[in-house]
């Protein structure tokens, strides 16, 4: 029953990294949108100035717009989180290696239950201590679709690495 209970851990902890790094990846994506977008709307806007005097409104509401967008953009909750992201991402990655590594005394029969217990709750509380300090003060909010892609991700990386396991389970 503990093993696998810290079978389960381990594989929350991996799809819990394969999530942070999904996230990261759209975080900076969105935000090299809205910079490409912000530059090229502003390189638009002047040179549309000049060509398009008679529309001059519609230029000046334009770049109005980009203006405020450049504003309120730095103050968007993903911009926010993409520096914390990559911290906890390294950080839950290198404990979900440790954790791996843990297994194989955790399966070999080399612990007893409560060894195998306290290990897992020490993985937990090292998780929420990463979260807490990456994260402080920050609300994260959980993707579903996100989620599901790295649950995903995890039991790819698991089924390939650990097939006996996947076939018993």
């Amino acid at each position: 029953m503990y093993q696998q209970q810290y079978w389960v851990e381990l594989q929350n902890l991996k799809a819990h990294v394969y999530y942070l790094e999904l996230y990261q990846l759209g975080s900076e994506s969105v935000e090299r949108w809205i910079s490409i977008i912000l530059a090229i709307a502003s390189s638009a806007s002047i040179g549309g100035w000049v060509i398009w005097k008679d529309y001059a409104f519609v230029w000046a509401f334009f770049i109005m717009i980009t203006q405020v967008i450049s504003v309120v953009y730095k103050f968007l909750p993903f911009k926010a989180r993409i520096k914390p992201l990559a911290t906890a991402g390294v950080e839950l990655s290198l404990l979900a290696d440790d954790a791996e590594k843990g297994w194989f005394d955790v399966a070999q029969g080399n612990l007893t239950e409560r060894e195998i217990n306290d290990k897992r709750f020490a993985i937990r509380k090292k998780k929420s201590a990463v979260m807490k300090s990456a994260f402080s003060g920050m609300v994260f909010p959980e993707n579903e679709k996100l989620m599901a892609k790295a649950e995903d991700q995890m039991r790819k990386y698991f089924k390939s690495h650990y097939q006996e396991l996947q076939d018993e389970r």
